[in-house]
Parts: structure tokens; C-alpha cells; sequence
């Protein structure tokens, strides 16, 4: 069984976004992100980490296959 993880980060200003459009946020990047990068579509969001930083959180999500 091949595994594999891939990280992609993404930042986003919290001054825009409360709880609700955070998640919003994410489910429309990761739609995004293996339209555009085919071979995403092997793979599956495995986890989400979060990094806290003044005014904007780093967002980390894991794919794995």
C-alpha cells in the first residue's frame, strides 16, 4: 500500500472570519485545491492543525493517501 502525506498551508486573516466562515472557508479550499492539483484526487483530508499568530491563523491541512 503506497502512503503518502502532503501539507498545504494557507493563511487566513482572522478579522474576516468567525468560527462559521472559517469552516466554510476550508471546505471551499479544499475543494479548490484538488481541482486544481489533479493528483489530490488520490487523496483524502486526513487532519487540520491550526497555529495561532496575531491577527492570522496558519492553517495546515494533512492529505493522505
Amino acid at each position: 500500500m503506497d502512503n503518502n502525506l502532503l501539507t498545504i498551508n494557507r493563511y487566513l486573516d482572522l478579522k474576516r472570519f468567525n468560527s462559521l466562515h472559517l469552516i466554510d472557508e476550508l471546505r471551499l479550499f479544499v475543494k479548490k485545491v484538488k481541482k486544481i492539483n489533479p493528483c489530490l484526487k488520490s487523496y483524502q483530508l486526513h487532519d487540520v492543525g491550526f497555529i495561532f499568530k496575531a491577527d492570522i491563523v496558519l492553517i495546515k491541512l494533512y492529505f493522505y493517501r
